[in-house]
């Protein structure tokens, strides 16, 4: 299960995102993980940008894994519309990742009764900004419309249900587990 954007220009400095639902591989509970990646090219003519290339490079590439505390955090930032940073350091590698709110400027039509035309009118929208700094050097940008913010909230959301799930089957189990070992351990009278 994963959600991905593709933010290619033509200027050749997009990004791709991909955040997806894995497993701890040592828990082996459900954990979010997200990858980012450099547009390698933009073909004018498709209007099209290519990232495939860039997969090999680990300067242009990078792959984090986020606990249910940060995604809580990402949730609660998208709810209340504040900044949410954190800090990975793993195999020598240091990573900032900041979640930040800004207003998108845009223009909404409004039919007016009165003159029966629509009207366009500036309005302010709920966006979001995602940055990661791998070792102070390469940058992975990608902007969240107002919608793409939303289901990424929602996405997490359902990791996190995903988590509590997993830790419930395991405390039944464990619980089951211990009632037939107590129950195996009696000696008949």
């Amino acid at each position: 299960m994963s959600l991905q954007l593709y933010k290619p220009n033509k200027y050749n400095s997009g990004f791709g995102f991909s955040f997806s639902m894995g497993n701890d591989k040592n828990s082996g509970e459900p954990i979010l993980f997200v990858s980012a990646i450099m547009q390698h090219s933009w073909d004018d003519k498709s209007r099209r940008g290519t990232f495939i290339a860039n997969k090999e490079d680990p300067e242009k590439n990078i792959t984090l894994k986020f606990n249910e505390f940060e995604c809580g955090s990402i949730v609660n930032a998208v709810k209340n519309r504040f900044a949410y940073d954190t800090f990975h350091q793993f195999e020598g590698n240091k990573t900032t990742i900041k979640f930040t709110p800004w207003d998108k400027e845009s223009k909404v039509s409004k039919f007016d009764p009165k003159t029966k035309k629509y009207i366009e009118e500036p309005q302010i929208l709920p966006a979001f900004g995602l940055t990661i700094i791998k070792n102070g050097g390469s940058t992975f940008k990608c902007s969240l419309e107002p919608g793409e913010a939303e289901c990424l909230s929602n996405f997490l959301q359902v990791i996190l249900n995903k988590v509590y799930e997993f830790r419930i089957n395991k405390n039944k189990e464990s619980f089951s587990k211990s009632r037939n070992e107590s129950s195996d351990s009696e000696c008949p009278i």
